[in-house]
């Protein structure tokens, strides 16, 4: 009788789970010049991060997309939703992830995701986090330029911080610094950094701002905003 029972008994093996990654959710936010309101290209807000989803552990997880994997797959989802909805607002900004530039094959996965998204790398500047610039210190102008070699444009994301040094070189690298005008003081950000990049040419570009602002901020240097509110 035991043995009939037995007969009956399956052996269950418990599989690992996949793993799954929510993709990001998009969506465009106009880069204006504040002067006049002419468009000045468009970013790419993302829902989450990819340090939202990142664990330690996912570091010997094959299945869960590396730095460098989530920049590219997340270009080529802006890309085809930027030509599929005819937003032709360019640059096209897209904001990488802080482990980005301490990828080696982020310059490559980045240009495989444009390829793979129907845009040139021309037309898409990558925002790159102050401090992951800041940590790698002199080696992080290096990474960069190697986004700049395969035709990307690039920028410095400092709505956070700005302790990026910004001498000649990386002056001549970035073309764009993003801002939280409201924290400059906070943070520590000398006025006198903003007038030096202004004069150079660099795009500062202002978030959480109203077009009321726009005298106040030309005197800083800031001529360009994401988005800017209304007072009504």
């Amino acid at each position: 009788m035991t043995q009939a029972r037995a007969s009956h008994l399956r052996l269950v093996v418990n599989e690992p789970t996949p793993v799954t990654v929510r993709q990001p959710r998009l969506r465009f936010q106009p880069v204006v010049r504040l002067a006049d309101g002419a468009a000045f290209g468009m970013h790419a807000e993302a829902d989450i991060a990819f340090e939202d989803t990142f664990q330690p552990r996912h570091l010997s997880d094959a299945a869960h997309p590396s730095a460098a994997g989530w920049l590219g797959d997340l270009i080529e989802r802006a890309c085809r939703l930027a030509r599929d909805t005819g937003a032709d607002l360019r640059p096209l900004s897209i904001s990488a992830p802080m482990a980005a530039l301490a990828d080696k094959d982020s310059p490559m996965a980045a240009e495989a995701g444009a390829a793979r998204g129907g845009l040139l790398p021309q037309e898409i500047r990558i925002d790159f986090c102050d401090a992951s610039v800041s940590a790698l210190e002199d080696l992080a102008l290096d990474r960069v330029d190697a986004f700049r070699r395969r035709g990307f444009r690039v920028g410095l994301d400092a709505r956070k911080s700005w302790r990026t040094p910004m001498g000649a070189r990386a002056r001549m690298t970035f073309e764009a610094v993003r801002l939280d005008t409201s924290r400059c003081e906070a943070l520590e950000i000398p006025m006198t950094r903003l007038e030096v990049a202004s004069a150079d040419g660099i795009a500062l570009i202002a978030e959480n701002v109203r077009w009321r602002d726009t005298e106040k901020l030309a005197e800083l240097g800031v001529h360009f905003a994401t988005s800017p509110k209304t007072d009504g």
